[in-house]
């Protein structure tokens, strides 16, 4: 155990060292402490990590399961002793320093009826912009259709957070959880990996407008 916990110590400097709150590094320490029992002996590799993952996973509460998503994905690489790989994410701010609670439905049919019965539809530029991408690739109306459900489920999660990518892969691993089929998840991972860059271009005036000066 003495190995896994010097890896979740280094996990933990580096958050501070990237300015993450005392808050934040004591509910990740917490979280992954569960977690570090069920990684001893565990052969270092994905499929290793897979099964204690998901173990964390169900012990967790519904609204912290996105949140240990997030740091397992980033205690990965310190786990596998992998520190050109950790070297490789810090440069990239690919390590986040805020913690985000998101409650989950029961599936994703669940979460686009939460949605609709919010009355939500404040969605971004950039929905309208790739949709009439694909129209325009010849993708066929149910296929398009499909990806702007998927999109808006995503979408009505991001609204409110900051444009930043930690916001997308942690509401990326929301949407995850709430989806059921392999094909559908798979369908989706495809789907964000493209409009990651229409989103973060084009958000709502609100949010481009933010970081402008007053005239």
């Amino acid at each position: 155990m003495s190995d896994l916990k010097a890896a979740l110590e280094a996990y933990m400097r580096l958050l501070a060292r990237q300015g993450a709150p005392a808050q934040v590094i004591d509910e990740r320490r917490r979280i992954l402490e569960q977690m570090l029992p069920w990684l001893d002996g565990v052969e270092r590799s994905a499929e290793g990590f897979r099964v204690p993952c998901e173990r964390l996973l169900q012990a967790c509460a519904p609204d912290e399961q996105v949140l240990a998503l997030t740091c397992t994905r980033e205690f990965y690489y310190f786990w596998l002793g992998d520190t050109k790989k950790v070297v490789e994410i810090t440069a990239r701010s690919g390590f986040s320093v805020r913690n985000v609670r998101v409650w989950l439905e029961t599936d994703w049919e669940g979460l686009l009826m939460r949605m609709e019965s919010d009355g939500f539809s404040r969605f971004p530029p950039s929905l309208g912009l790739y949709l009439g991408k694909l129209f325009e690739d010849g993708m066929s109306e149910p296929d398009i259709h499909l990806r702007e459900r998927l999109l808006k489920s995503l979408l009505y999660l991001l609204d409110g957070q900051p444009i930043q990518g930690d916001s997308f892969r942690m509401m990326v691993d929301a949407v995850l959880l709430h989806l059921r089929e392999a094909e559908l998840k798979n369908t989706f991972l495809l789907l964000v990996r493209e409009y990651f860059y229409y989103w973060h271009q084009f958000p709502q005036a609100q949010a481009r407008n933010a970081g402008q000066p007053a005239a």
